[in-house]
């Protein structure tokens, strides 16, 4: 698994911060779920459109859309 930043962990507690409407009070409980949201998004399955992104120039993803 990749290790995760603090910059990483900062910026999704505050994506779900803004997207609860901004509450106070909430910061610890934010942080612990963007840490779980950030482990989920790590482990999950690529698409093959992701793996196939992998090897390929971004010249090429480019002209492929």
């Amino acid at each position: 698994m990749t290790q995760l930043t603090e910059q990483q962990i900062a910026d999704e507690a505050h994506r779900l911060w803004l997207a609860e409407g901004s509450p106070e009070g909430r910061a610890a409980s934010h942080w612990q779920q963007a840490i779980e949201n950030l482990k989920a998004a790590s482990q999950a399955p690529k698409s093959q459109s992701e793996v196939a992104g992998e090897n390929m120039p971004p010249e090429k993803i480019a002209s492929e859309l």
